[in-house]
């Protein structure tokens, strides 16, 4: 569907900024608008919540570093993480800033052809993979949640992360963080990936 425009008046809280109306409103699909709106709620949620602010949330700002990361302007030291696909978004936050995390949730799909296995994954991870959907989309989010976790998103090789029996190794070494997974519901998996940072 095209985009909308949004306004103040739409939205029975006031959340977003003047400066993201007007960048909510660049986007041409309503699909993205809405990812991005969802988004900045719930991490505006979870950073009143979690880190007991007083502020209104259309004071709490969201931006994104250098390789896109997104972080709390008012707090940049504090670990945050989003992701969002289909019918959901997700997002993790921290109080520790000694502490990293990543993200991930996405729909299961078919299980994916041969083309995408051998370019998402390494040859050690497909050797160790059960051949089903279900694992192969909890595989690729402890991937894409680790990738977040290093703050890198897809600025590093899928080839350089593998996830091999819950642990993940990165150029080959075994990297020293949590994992956790769940199915929100029987379509969906999501991955957090957490740890100290180095």
């Amino acid at each position: 569907m095209k985009h909308r425009e949004f306004n103040h008046s739409l939205f029975r809280k006031a959340f977003l900024s003047d400066d993201e109306l007007i960048r909510v409103n660049r986007f041409k699909a309503l699909k993205k608008q809405m990812e991005w709106i969802c988004g900045r709620f719930a991490l505006q949620i979870l950073a009143r919540d979690i880190l007991d602010l007083s502020m209104p949330l259309d004071q709490i700002r969201i931006d994104y570093r250098e390789k896109g990361a997104p972080y709390l302007t008012q707090f940049p030291e504090i670990p945050i993480s989003l992701s969002h696909s289909g019918d959901y978004t997700a997002a993790a936050i921290t109080r520790d800033s000694e502490t990293t995390l990543g993200i991930d949730i996405e729909k299961i799909g078919n299980m994916p052809d041969d083309g995408f296995m051998r370019t998402a994954f390494t040859t050690d991870e497909i050797a160790h993979m059960a051949p089903d959907a279900s694992t192969v989309f909890t595989h690729w989010t402890l991937k894409e949640a680790y990738l977040k976790f290093l703050g890198l998103g897809f600025n590093e090789s899928l080839h350089h992360v593998a996830v091999i029996k819950d642990q993940i190794y990165h150029c080959g070494q075994k990297q020293a963080v949590h994992t956790w997974s769940c199915f929100p519901d029987d379509r969906y998996v999501m991955s957090l990936v957490y740890g100290r940072k180095k």
